[in-house]
This record gives C-alpha cells, structure tokens and sequence, in this order.
C-alpha cells in the first residue's frame, strides 16, 4: 500500500524510472489521421510527455514521430493542461 506522502506525490514523482529531460527537442503526433507538432518534455524507455492542445480519449492510439527514428505507435495515459502523457508500445533504448 502507498504511503500518505506517496499518494500527495504527484504521479510523475512517483515513477522509478527516470526521465531525461527534453526541452526543445521536437517530434510530430499523429492523432486521427492528422499530424501535429509537438514539442517534447521528457521522455523514458516506456513513454514520453509532450505539449499538445489535443484532446484524446484515456488509451487512445496515436503514433509519434521523433527525428531520426521510425514511427512509434503509443497510447494515451493522461492528458490535462496543454500537456498529454504517453505510453509507448515498445521499451525503447534511449542513447
């Protein structure tokens, strides 16, 4: 069970795995079939977050787009201030 100071904890500080952040860095979102930009946060092995405007259903797919790298198919975790949490279909390695 989590304790008291765990569950005050907002959810992204209570994750283990660590993040890089990733101010500036840039990829495209595809969301029903249009393309976005969107500007990157931070990013993990297992998701990312990105500033979008979009508003997506919890576990909808999408697919992003990083320079460099092929298309990742992901699914939405959250979404809330301009800003939505991803999960990515695969672990990536990050480098």
């Amino acid at each position: 069970m989590a304790s008291a100071a765990q569950i005050n904890e907002p959810a992204a500080d209570r994750r283990a795995e660590p993040r890089m952040d990733c101010a500036g860095e840039q990829s495209v979102l595809v969301f029903r079939g249009t393309s976005y930009p969107a500007p990157v946060l931070n990013i993990s092995s297992r998701g990312t977050m990105i500033a979008s405007d979009i508003s997506p259903r919890l576990g909808e797919s999408v697919t992003i787009h990083f320079e460099g790298c092929s298309p990742i198919y992901a699914f939405v975790r959250w979404a809330r201030d301009g800003r939505v949490g991803l999960n990515f279909g695969c672990e990536l390695i990050i480098g």
